[in-house]
């Protein structure tokens, strides 16, 4: 009877391998099948002048964090409204995806870009931990005390992944620059 559980796991074990198998297998087809013009169909337009005032209340240019008089001046309802509440938000979860796909089409061709993408694929699952957090504290009546928190966090990482993706295009000289500065 031992052998038969055991036997039973390990065939519920290599079909759920399998499959998590597939699905990142069709999944990097995919991806790698994407068109430069495929990608920036699949941005979603945010007002960058919006996002940078958000992000540079929290952090510097260099992406460090502001300390005492000089950061987190903007009130709750302001980053709100900047944003566009929840929505605005969730436009930039999806954004970071593109983002990812972004510089992993650059690494085709340059392959130094593969620590650039690694970083973005982190700072893509940072931003979706803090909209599941705003999510949640939506659901519990508590969005209000939450949101200037998690949502000035994830602007500052979706401001410096777009400065990332920038700036790998510009080391690897792409001629698409242009067109991403102005998608972005």
């Amino acid at each position: 009877m031992r052998n038969l559980y055991f036997v039973l796991c390990a065939g519920f074990f290599l079909a759920g391998l399998a499959a998590t198998s597939i699905r990142y297998y069709l999944r990097s087809r995919q991806s790698s099948r994407a068109t430069w013009e495929d990608l920036l169909k699949r941005l979603t337009w945010v007002d960058r002048d919006k996002i940078a005032r958000i992000a540079l209340d929290a952090i510097a240019e260099t992406g460090e964090p502001r300390r005492g008089e000089d950061g987190f001046v903007l009130e709750p309802s302001e980053i709100w409204t900047l944003l566009g509440g929840l929505e605005g938000l969730e436009v930039l979860e999806r954004n970071c995806q593109v983002l990812v796909e972004l510089a992993s089409y650059v690494q085709r061709w340059y392959p130094e870009a593969l620590v650039v993408a690694e970083q973005l694929r982190l700072n893509a699952r940072e931003i979706e931990w803090h909209v599941g957090r705003l999510k949640g504290a939506a659901q519990t009546g508590n969005l209000q005390g939450a949101f200037a928190d998690y949502a000035q966090r994830a602007v500052a990482t979706y401001y410096l992944m777009t400065r990332h993706v920038l700036e790998l295009y510009e080391q690897a000289s792409f001629p698409e620059l242009a067109q991403l500065q102005a998608a972005i």
